[in-house]
């Protein structure tokens, strides 16, 4: 049965013995049976996946420390999520590059790549790195975000360049997941 105002029971987390769990997620207190212990043995990707899950529970732990990371993560958490749950996610979800634009590449200075890179919380960073045929880095450097273009991020050649064919784009997010794509130019 629903209760709309109980002053007993509001604010109340913890647990009543073994029988019930009391916990409070977006102002509500919920009221649940405590979890069941396993006793099969995991298979090989279950424990593969718990052992991911303990990670993104220790990343967002560590992220939630910093006073900044936890109000980033804070101001995202909406209808009845937590910080807590928001940076886990996070942790889950690498970035993504949707596009990447050589334009008119020609390897003189000044020419721009761009890439559209999205992220279900924040890029923080995209790194280029532009490649001769047999692999060589010609030049590298971090990715600006672009002025006026939300999740667009520009690299501006900074030398003149012969022989580049192809160019590498890394994203990173916050917990630190690495996408990687290649652009022919």
């Amino acid at each position: 049965m629903k209760q709309s105002r109980n002053s007993i029971m509001k604010g109340v987390s913890g647990a009543l013995g073994t029988e019930l769990i009391f916990r409070q997620r977006a102002g509500k207190t919920i009221i649940s049976l405590p979890p069941l212990p396993r006793e099969d043995n995991p298979t090989e990707s279950q424990q593969e996946i718990r052992t991911k899950f303990q990670e993104a529970s220790l990343y967002a732990k560590t992220a939630l420390a910093d006073p900044l990371k936890k109000a980033a993560y804070a101001a995202k958490a909406k209808d009845g999520l937590t910080a807590n749950n928001v940076a886990m996610a996070d942790y889950f979800h690498a970035p993504v590059i949707v596009s990447a634009d050589a334009g008119n590449f020609s390897g003189s200075l000044g020419d721009t790549i761009t890439a559209y890179v999205i992220d279900d919380f924040k890029v923080q960073s995209v790194h280029i790195a532009i490649l001769n045929e047999t692999g060589d880095i010609l030049e590298q450097g971090q990715a600006s975000p672009a002025a006026g273009g939300k999740d667009i991020w520009a690299y501006i050649l900074s030398n003149a360049l012969t022989g580049a064919v192809k160019a590498r784009i890394e994203a990173r997010d916050m917990p630190g997941n690495v996408t990687s794509a290649d652009l022919s130019l």
